[in-house]
């Protein structure tokens, strides 16, 4: 039998296609078609017949027609949030002018409440975005976590994956729960805070709301260097008994059955191998797909931060110091949810590199 018909004979033996078809139609939605390129039958393929199957002035152009459609839409925001500045500033001068300073003050009140309404539905959406992107990453872990493990117990890690198996899945189940439920909701209370503080005259609550946020990726930045310190010495510490169970495993077989063993053996050697390879197949797949779970999302979030950012600078000059102050903490916050997704994605990518580096050498 042809090599290439045991690799896939194996590989639908070991992975749930049902369940990689699911996560493949959610990180199409949400890397808006760039994850068409890089399915796992044609990583798959394309490793078999030695071809790359990066396809990189595709992927650049999609990532191009994307972040200028962004920039589009968030000028358009930018620019209705402006005007809307420069209607404050003109009815400021205006109270100044005739005296009438509770009709203006009224006005400006009302200007102000509308700017907050637009950037809190602007905000709406990229958390909802954001915690869409950090549900599919933790689903996506979930399911191809297992099927690592169990390919790497199958080439022979057997104490590795017995041991890192619980460690890995209830620490992506943990850090998903604590991302959805504390940290993405506690930058959601910050710039809540951070656009209140616009109605009054005084700073009540913006040192509490850049509080929140700074506590939130001190928390997340925490949280990554203790898993990750765990899980790396722990599989650095099986990976000795591992390697030396598959020597001894294979010695034995040669030596003590004539004849017969060394046959035994070299199968074993070819399944071995061949298990690895897909191991490292569905690894790539993984990898790639944590990318393309967060690169669409982040490049939105930053694209958005960025123009609240200029905002705030053009509307300072020309209206309250307490608008350009709130946009401007709001431009704060959409980049730390974005620190926040990369810290996620940069966790799930190590824990499946440490994953195919402890199975690949035993």
């Amino acid at each position: 039998m042809d090599y290439k018909e045991i690799l896939k004979e194996q590989f639908h033996n070991v992975v749930d296609l049902d369940q990689i078809d699911e996560i493949s139609k959610e990180t199409y939605e949400l890397s808006e078609g760039l994850s068409e390129s890089f399915s796992l039958e044609k990583i798959l393929e394309s490793t078999l017949n030695g071809e790359s199957f990066f396809h990189n002035q595709e992927l650049i152009s999609g990532i191009q027609d994307l972040a200028l459609y962004e920039i589009r839409n968030a000028m358009i925001l930018g620019v209705e949030i402006l005007i809307i500045c420069v209607v404050i500033g003109l009815l400021k001068n205006l109270s100044a002018s005739f005296g009438s300073k509770s009709m203006s003050d009224i006005s400006m009140l009302v200007c102000t409440m509308v700017i907050i309404g637009i950037s809190m539905n602007s905000f709406r959406i990229v958390y909802q975005l954001a915690l869409d992107s950090v549900s599919v990453m933790v689903s996506t872990m979930e399911i191809l976590t297992p099927i690592l493990l169990g390919i790497m117990i199958s080439t022979g890690a057997v104490t590795s994956g017995s041991i890192l198996s619980p460690v890995i899945i209830g620490s992506v189940t943990g850090f998903g729960v604590i991302l959805k439920k504390i940290i993405l909701p506690a930058l959601f209370v910050a710039t809540i805070l951070g656009l209140i503080n616009c109605l009054t005259e005084k700073d009540y609550v913006n040192k509490l709301g850049k509080l929140i946020r700074n506590a939130s990726l001190i928390v997340t930045g925490l949280i990554i260097a203790v898993l990750t310190g765990i899980i790396t010495i722990q599989g650095l510490i099986t990976e000795t008994s591992d390697s030396l169970l598959m020597s001894a495993a294979k010695y034995s077989l040669s030596t003590f059955i004539p004849i017969v063993g060394g046959f035994t053996s070299d199968t074993i050697e070819l399944f071995l191998r061949c298990m690895g390879t897909i191991k490292n197949v569905v690894g790539v797949f993984a990898v790639i797909t944590l990318v393309l779970i967060v690169v669409v999302p982040l490049i939105k979030i930053l694209i958005i931060a960025l123009i609240y950012k200029l905002t705030a600078a053009v509307t300072e000059p020309v209206s309250e110091s307490k608008i350009s102050d709130g946009l401007n903490e709001m431009g704060s916050c959409l980049i730390s949810m974005a620190s926040i997704m990369f810290f996620c994605a940069l966790l799930f990518i190590m824990f499946v590199s440490i994953i195919l580096r402890i199975g690949g050498n035993a």
